[in-house]
Order: C-alpha cells, then structure tokens, then sequence
C-alpha cells in the first residue's frame, strides 16, 4: 500500500485563535507549541491552506532543495498589495527572470558606493539631533532607511519631490501594516484580500481618481488612495525616464524603467512599479523590526555597543581615514548584528506552497499544504548553537583568527534561504551595519531596557516581528561627526 499524504500534528483550539495569536506574542506561542506537538507542527488559519512549521534540521534541507516545479509562489499568503506580477508571487521561469532583474541593483560595486550614502545620510539624522530627544527606535530607523531608498531607488537626497515620495510611503507602509488590515486577512485569507486590493487600485488608476488619502468607513480605503498617488508618481517618472533614456544613471528605478524582456520590449509600467513596491516594504520593514531587537540587546548588554565603538575607531585610525564600506564589514559589528537576528529574528519564517504531495523529512506533506522552516526555533536549538542559546552572546560568531564564523543555511537563515532567499538581503544588511556603526561611532541612547535581561512581548507587524510596544530611546550624548576621524573621505552616489 503506498505511503497516504499527511499533516504534522494540528493544535485543538481554532482557526481564528491560531491566527490571532501569531499577532501578538507569536514567540511565545512558537514555543507553547513546540513543547506540545514537538518540533513540526501544522497551523490552520481561515481562507488558506494548512501551514507545517518546523524546526527540523533535517525537514529544512528538504525544504531548502525544493525545485521550482515542486512550489507555487502565487499562493503567498502575504496582504501587501505589492501587485501579483511581484517577483514574490511568481513561478518557475518568470521567478528567475524576476530575480536576475533585481539582484544586479545589489552588487558589489554599487554597494561599496551606496555604504558611503549610507553614511551620510546616517549622520545627516544624528546632526540633527539633540542631546534628551525622544525616539521610538524602529521608527527611527524606518525613518532613515526611508531616506536611504529615496536615494537608492530614485536619486533623492532632498526636495520637495522627495519629500512627496517619503511621505506617501511611509503613510502607505503603515496602512498596510495596519492591525486591521491583518485582522481582515486573517478572516478572508491574506491571499484574497491582497488581490482584492490590488483590484480596487488598478481600477482608481485606470479612472485617475486619486482620493484623498484620508480615512473612511472602509478601513482598506486611505491605503488604496495612497497607494495609487503613490503609483501616479511613479508612473509619472518612468515616463520621464524613458523619454531620455540615459545610460548613465544608476538609480534603481532608472535601471528597471530602462529594462526590457527577453523580445526587446519595455518592461510594462506596471511591473516595474510592483517591483519598486517590493523593494520600499521589504527594505523598510526588515531593518525596522530587525534594528529594533539589536537597540534592546546593546542597551541591556552596553560593552556590546562599547566593543563596536572600539572597533570602528580603531579601524578608522588605522587606516587614517573612514571607509564606510570596509566598516560596515567589521567583525564584532557582524557579530552583534548576526547574533541579534539569531535569537530574535525579525521574520518568523519563509513559506514555499507546495503543487504537489512531496516528502519533507518523514511526512509525505499533502498538496496545497505550506511549509515553513521556523526560524524563531531553529535559531535556538542547544543542539546548533549549544548550551547558551538563549544567551546574547557575539563571541559565538567570532573564530579564533578574530574573523567571523558562520553556520549552515539550515541552521541560521534571518532571509530565508534556497533560491528564493531575499534578493536585498546584502542591501538591508549593510545599512543596518553602517547605522549601528555610526550610532556606537557618535550616539549614547538610553532606554528602560538598560540594566534589564528580559525582552518584552513580540507582535508581528507587516510579516516582521518587533517589540509589542516598540523601543523608546532617548539620546544621551552626541559625540562629534569627526569622532576617532583623522580624516573623513566618502563618496556620494546612487
């Protein structure tokens, strides 16, 4: 008789229970469960299919080896309407051709020039500032990363233009972050309401009416006014852009108006936006949630942020001058980062919707079934990372030359991993290195997480998973731009 498909064990209370508590306090519910239904488990949520999560070495090698044929991205269970021509809800061929449009923006030499932007625009904010401020920390960083994907995406520095794109996508960002837009997915299926959406902003563009991006009885109604001035603006500059065509610009969004398909043709308008959606929710989000659990960890921990300090002046004066770039790529700088997105990883996990049954470890996991390799729990097994891994411990990821070490990609994973891993991961990394590089550089902050040793309760927001009640901070002391600088050489570019 051959093997029947079947589901990892399903937790007793409902559909709506389990959706809701993967809102607030997702890590503790992650752990309830494990210690229930052990390492695999399967959750059941309203309006989509079954979800297994583990935390299975071995099930994630399989998942991490799965082909393209084997999965179906369009049944990403995401509500962003990021537009469903999106290189996330994409298959098989169309995925890979999606990927090699995007992943040229993050090379190698156009990150060496983008960490000197970085750089700039970081202590543009700290000058800014006074010493008693207020912040809430992810916010903060949203707010400098906003200016960074102004810069990187458009080639905006300043001007009202910028401040119009700033504006609309942070306003739309946080609409579609909304607690009441994952309330709703989470009641019709994020997947349904997602295309919903997105059918109500196709159809506002096509009739130009814009809204007034003001709030309604439809709760869904400011995001979509938002998201199509947004699209109006962006339509508006590929245009610009194609009526010039000039080879010499960089920018990201230059680069994709430019882009033509494998007959030649101009990528269609709406593509290129809803690639250029991906990319503000992606960048914007990630380093928000994941900078705000690194802020808590060098508060609670402060000779963390001490030893950091120490490193980028130390290197600065060596090489008698700052490189932004060669900075951002300090050891013990990786080190906090790494550690920090090990056991308080901003995602929670990443799904593959399989098409047909498939053998994942000893389950033969039915068709239309999700599987998640769970991130939270992988990246806390004593069996990986020993006896202290619930313990904030850079030192871990240092080798005994003074570089840094690594785990395989089944045991560390804060991107994802198999070939549809996050194409910005390079991107959102190193900016988060050359903020915190620059805030250890030239800021003390204080918060009330200083001198305490337990992290406050997790709430997932836009897929991102941050402190329930954020992370205020108030600024201490504000130390020179030219702090541990013999002198300062950057160079500035898209």
């Amino acid at each position: 008789m051959s093997e029947q498909p079947q589901l990892p064990p399903i937790p007793k209370e409902n559909k709506f229970k389990q959706a809701l508590a993967l809102g607030i306090g997702i890590w503790d519910y992650f752990e309830e469960k494990q210690a229930e239904l052990g390492d695999t488990f399967t959750l059941t949520f309203p309006g989509q299919g079954p979800m297994v999560w583990t935390s299975d070495p071995d099930m994630i090698k399989d998942i991490l080896r799965l082909k393209r044929d084997q999965i179906d991205g369009s049944l990403v269970q995401l509500p962003f309407d990021l537009g469903e021509s999106n290189l996330v809800f994409s298959n098989d061929e169309a995925h890979h051709e999606a990927r090699k449009l995007i992943i040229p923006h993050f090379s190698g030499d156009r990150m060496k020039i983008r960490a000197n932007m970085m750089y700039e625009i970081v202590n543009e904010h700290i000058d800014s500032w006074n010493v008693s401020d207020q912040f809430d920390g992810p916010r903060l960083i949203g707010d400098i990363t906003m200016d960074i994907t102004c810069a990187t995406l458009f080639n905006l520095r300043e001007g009202e233009r910028k401040d119009r794109y700033k504006e609309l996508m942070l306003n739309w960002i946080m609409e579609a972050n909304s607690d009441i837009n994952f309330t709703l997915a989470s009641v019709v299926g994020a997947r349904k309401f997602r295309q919903f959406l997105n059918k109500q902003y196709i159809s506002r563009s096509e009739s130009g009416k814009m809204g007034n991006a003001k709030k309604g009885l439809l709760p869904w109604k400011r995001g979509v006014d938002l998201k199509v001035q947004l699209g109006a603006l962006l339509r508006e500059d590929i245009r610009d852009i194609r009526s010039r065509m000039d080879e010499t610009e960089s920018h990201t969004l230059s680069s994709l108006a430019r882009t033509t398909d494998a007959d030649g043709n101009l990528l269609a308008e709406e593509r290129v936006i809803s690639e250029v959606y991906g990319l503000m929710i992606g960048g914007h989000e990630t380093s928000a949630a994941t900078a705000a659990w690194l802020m808590i960890w060098l508060q609670q921990q402060p000779e963390e942020n001490t030893k950091i300090r120490e490193e980028v002046v130390g290197f600065i004066q060596k090489e008698g001058k700052h490189d932004p770039f060669l900075a951002s790529q300090l050891p013990y700088l990786t080190a906090c980062l790494n550690e920090s997105q090990r056991i308080t990883p901003s995602a929670p996990g990443f799904i593959r919707w399989l098409k047909q049954d498939t053998k994942i470890g000893k389950w033969l996991i039915p068709a239309g079934t999700a599987v998640l390799p769970n991130i939270y729990l992988t990246h806390r097994r004593t069996d990986i990372y020993g006896d202290d891994a619930l313990k904030f411990n850079p030192e871990r990821w240092m080798d005994k030359n003074g570089g840094n070490r690594s785990f395989k990609p089944s045991e560390f994973m804060p991107f994802g991993g198999g070939r549809r891993a996050c194409v910005g991961m390079g991107h959102a990394r190193q900016q988060l290195r050359v903020i915190f590089s620059e805030f250890a550089r030239r800021v003390e902050f204080g918060s009330e997480f200083e001198g305490t040793n337990t992290l406050p309760r997790s709430r997932l927001i836009g897929g991102q998973t941050e402190p329930q009640l954020g992370v205020p901070i108030t600024v201490k002391k504000i130390r020179p731009s030219d702090y541990g600088c013999p002198a300062i050489e950057t160079e500035s570019a898209a």
